[in-house]
């Protein structure tokens, strides 16, 4: 029997007590409670519905660059979520939000099928080792471009995206013989989003 691993990408924070943040709040949705196409739906409202929140406890010159940033990392990684959930496993997407002084942790946590892991960690490493965000997105872009005209649908543009945003990525993967349990960290500089 395979024994239980840890594997870590990127400069991961930890999730502290939420007592220790100024703010914090959960989002949950279950994957298996709505069929597919509504949960692909709802993630767009789910992500508006933090950004819109999140927002109001802001600076008034940070507030609207950080609910549109916050936004398209929600939605981004919702959509991930549910792309690459374990489809077989009663899982549960948590979107568990924490604002300090300086800074706004965006943790999703999904399951998926071990066998998605490697995808996931060569798409984490070019993310993150790369020197030019752009070109990296550009050669994506290329790449899906070139897959849709053989008829499939992988663009993996999802994290690219959202690290031309100024945003650190970093995840935490817990592997079990049939199931990984995946948190992606988003972390948005407050410093760095003003008007």
């Amino acid at each position: 029997m395979a024994e239980n691993r840890i594997i870590v990408i990127g400069d991961y924070i930890e999730p502290r007590d939420s007592s220790l943040f100024d703010l914090s709040s959960t989002l949950r949705l279950k994957a298996k409670a709505i069929d597919q196409r509504k949960l692909w739906e709802s993630k767009d409202c789910s992500a508006e519905f933090m950004g819109d929140i999140w927002s109001l406890f802001l600076e008034p010159e940070k507030e609207e660059k950080i609910k549109t940033v916050l936004h398209s990392i929600c939605v981004e990684l919702i959509e991930n979520s549910a792309k690459y959930g374990y489809q077989d496993y009663d899982y549960v997407i948590t979107i568990d939000l924490a604002l300090n002084t300086n800074q706004l942790l965006v943790y999703v946590k999904n399951n998926c099928n071990p066998s998605h892991l490697t995808e996931l960690q060569n798409c984490a490493h070019a993310v993150l080792d790369t020197d030019d965000i752009r070109k990296l997105f550009k050669k994506k872009l290329h790449e899906a471009k070139a897959a849709k005209k053989q008829g499939h649908s992988k663009s993996q543009l999802g994290f690219i995206r959202i690290v031309m945003q100024n945003v650190k990525l970093a995840w935490h993967i817990e592997v079990e013989p049939n199931n990984a349990t995946i948190t992606t960290l988003a972390v948005i500089s407050l410093l760095n989003h003003g008007a």
